[in-house]
C-alpha cells in the first residue's frame, strides 16, 4: 500500500465520517408533523401551552428561561436534562410517547418549577 496516497484521501474519508455523523443528529432524528410544547421559565415555575398529547406524537419542547437565574430543564420520564440560562431559548426533540403521565421539572426548584403532560 502506498503511504502518500492514503494519506491524501484520509482526509476525504474522515470529512465523510463527519457528514454521516451530523445527519443522524437528535434534531433530525423527529421525522412527520411535530407537536410544539412552549414551556416558559418565569419566577421559579414552569408554564406550558400544551398538557395532552396524541400517542406516538413527535414533541419539540422549547424552552425559554425568562427569569434572571439559570435553571436545569429535566425529566427522568422522558429523559432530558438541559440548563438554560436567563434569556435564553433551547428546543429539545422528543421521539413520540406511549400513553402515560410524563413528569418534567426546574431541578434547580424541583418544589416549585413542576409540569406534566399527558398522553392519550
Amino acid at each position: 500500500m502506498n503511504f502518500f496516497r492514503f494519506k491524501k484521501t484520509c482526509p476525504a474519508f474522515f470529512l465523510a465520517v463527519i457528514v454521516l455523523f451530523l445527519s443522524f443528529s437528535p434534531a433530525r432524528a423527529i421525522s412527520g408533523p411535530v407537536l410544539r410544547i412552549d414551556v416558559a421559565i418565569r419566577h421559579h415555575r414552569l408554564e406550558t401551552n400544551v398538557r395532552m398529547v396524541p400517542k406516538g406524537q413527535p414533541l419539540l419542547f422549547r424552552v425559554t428561561n425568562f427569569g434572571n437565574s439559570m435553571e436545569e430543564f429535566e425529566s427522568y420520564d422522558m429523559a432530558f436534562e438541559v440548563v438554560v440560562r436567563p434569556g435564553q431559548t433551547v428546543e429539545i426533540p422528543v421521539s413520540g410517547l406511549g400513553p402515560g403521565t410524563y413528569e418534567y421539572f426546574g431541578d434547580f426548584h424541583p418544589r416549585t418549577a413542576r409540569g406534566t403532560i399527558t398522553v392519550k
